[in-house]
């Protein structure tokens, strides 16, 4: 059961997620287009991103550390406010379109443009922008959780760097003027500091791929970002696993 919850719901939301529309603003002719999907896979997301985060409770399990405890806590955050912001501007922009079908022509001019403002609004991307740092957070600090000790304080202000330098990315270079296109800009940048981590981590494997995790599906959940932060995570976590049964078969050993 363990690794079910580990690596279950990871798989399922990057396999989900690739098939997520992409909708440039406004987005009410896109979501239109897509309603019948969109609706479904929001309803599926609202269960999958919370089993995302025991995912990464799980990935944590054994170890007892003060960057651990700060991984739970930001993931305690994340479950629920990543799943209200994505169930809010999912499931209510896709409900307000669906009932505005139902409308004549005239109302619905003046409906639209109140649709796009909802998805739109200060208040969901508050919400999405404390889901989204959450994750960064528990990303970052669980590779400060698994480093080896003797590097610990180091890959601890490499995390913090590259929180401040990923959090500037994605604030001021992330999405070109179309608002759907990522730029060259964004993914320098966000490579730079994974090869940072990949540096200075021990293991060099979770050293980079939690971190890039955090900043792929902390920058946006649909593809290509999302499905890519969830398979760095898988691989992150597959290579933990496989560690800690390489240590116990040598540990039996010598035990022998």
């Amino acid at each position: 059961m363990p690794r079910l919850l580990l690596f279950g719901p990871t798989l399922l939301v990057a396999a989900v997620n690739l098939t997520h529309p992409i909708v440039p603003p406004p987005v009410y002719e896109g979501v239109r287009h897509h309603l019948d999907w969109w609706l479904k896979l929001h309803i599926i997301n609202l269960v999958l991103f919370p089993l995302l985060g025991v995912s990464a409770y799980q990935l944590l399990r054994g170890v007892d550390n003060a960057a651990a405890i700060v991984s739970r806590a930001a993931i305690a955050v994340f479950i629920p406010v990543y799943a209200a912001f994505d169930a809010l501007m999912g499931i209510g922009t896709g409900t307000l379109v669906q009932l505005s079908t139902q409308m004549s022509p005239d109302p619905l001019a003046h409906v639209k443009p109140l649709i796009n403002a909802f998805y739109d609004s200060s208040t969901l991307y508050a919400l999405a922008a404390a889901g989204s740092i959450a994750w960064v957070i528990a990303m970052l600090a669980a590779t400060v959780a698994l480093t080896a000790p003797e590097r610990r304080k180091l890959v601890a202000v490499a995390a913090l760097l590259s929180f401040i330098v990923g959090g500037w990315a994605r604030s001021n270079l992330f999405l070109a003027p179309d608002g759907v296109t990522i730029t060259a800009a964004w993914w320098a940048v966000t490579l730079t500091t994974g090869l940072v981590m990949l540096l200075t981590g021990k293991p060099r494997v979770t050293g980079a791929l939690l971190p890039l995790s955090g900043a792929l599906f902390g920058a946006l959940h649909v593809t290509p970002t999302g499905p890519l932060g969830a398979v760095c995570f898988l691989a992150a976590a597959s290579y933990r696993e496989h560690s800690k049964g390489a240590h116990s078969a040598v540990d039996h050993q010598l035990g022998a």
